[in-house]
């Protein structure tokens, strides 16, 4: 994620919301300055922090993030909070799900081979055939960041 589509985003959430940095920091419990230093993208906000932009202003974190995130390792769809994975400082993690990266690590399958393996066995989860989660994750899997050669 580039930190340019987050200060943007969190400027226009603030604007919609129609507050100034000072009512925007107080709803959030930060200072004014790091709302500041937030929109002029010198830092970012703590994970805590973060989540609680998205439950207090009701946004997708698609929105918060300028873009449509995807698991890099698995592909799924990262819309809320909890669904992003952590680093090693608690941060979140703009590429990985809370499933298959937790502070900073790499969780369950260590191959793309088995990344699409345990894919097949959710494909009921997902709405479709075996075989339709087999040719997608095939396809699609092997682009991902995680296993991207």
């Amino acid at each position: 994620m580039e930190k340019l589509n987050l200060q943007k985003s969190i400027l226009e959430i603030r604007q919609n919301a129609g507050l100034t940095q000072d009512e925007f920091a107080e709803k959030l419990n930060v200072t004014r300055q790091a709302v500041s230093r937030w929109e002029n993208g010198e830092t970012t906000p703590t994970l805590d922090t973060l989540k609680a932009m998205i439950d207090l202003f009701k946004i997708d974190a698609n929105k918060l993030f300028g873009n449509n995130n995807v698991c890099q390792s698995c592909h799924m769809p990262l819309t809320k909070s909890e669904d992003f994975g952590t680093n090693d400082d608690n941060s979140l993690s703009m590429d990985y799900c809370s499933y298959c990266f937790v502070n900073g690590n790499f969780e369950g399958y260590t191959t793309v081979e088995e990344a699409i393996a345990d894919s097949v066995n959710y494909a009921q989860h997902a709405g479709i055939t075996k075989e339709q989660m087999l040719a997608y994750a095939t396809e699609n899997y092997p682009k991902l960041k995680r296993w991207a050669k």
